[in-house]
């Protein structure tokens, strides 16, 4: 059984120049929390993924591919991402939370 927390965002931002940085915020039983780190430029190509993934942009603008659809995104921007095809292309160093099925 997971107690309550209270998480501090900036405590898990951490950016690294040509690659991406994810971490585990929270995971549970029905749903997981991760923030992504995305240097201006950096891009994660469109790829396969067995789980479901709700987007929220919290700094910076990018790309965000799910299937055959893509949105530029900003903050406060959100998006949807059934399993399935999807890629972040990184316009300005990004910040994203992932909120995704348990996998």
């Amino acid at each position: 059984m997971v107690a309550e927390q209270k998480y501090d965002l900036h405590h898990f931002l951490e950016f690294m120049p040509g690659d991406k940085v994810k971490k585990d915020i929270f995971k549970g039983k029905h749903f997981n929390v991760v923030v992504i780190c995305l240097e201006s430029g950096y891009e994660i190509p469109p790829h396969d993924e067995p789980y479901d993934v709700f987007f929220y942009v919290v700094s910076g603008e990018g790309t965000f591919t799910a299937g055959a659809k893509q949105w530029d995104a900003e903050p406060g921007s959100m998006i949807f991402a059934p399993a399935g095809v999807r890629g972040i292309k990184c316009i300005s160093r990004l910040t994203v939370l992932g909120v995704q099925e348990p996998h």
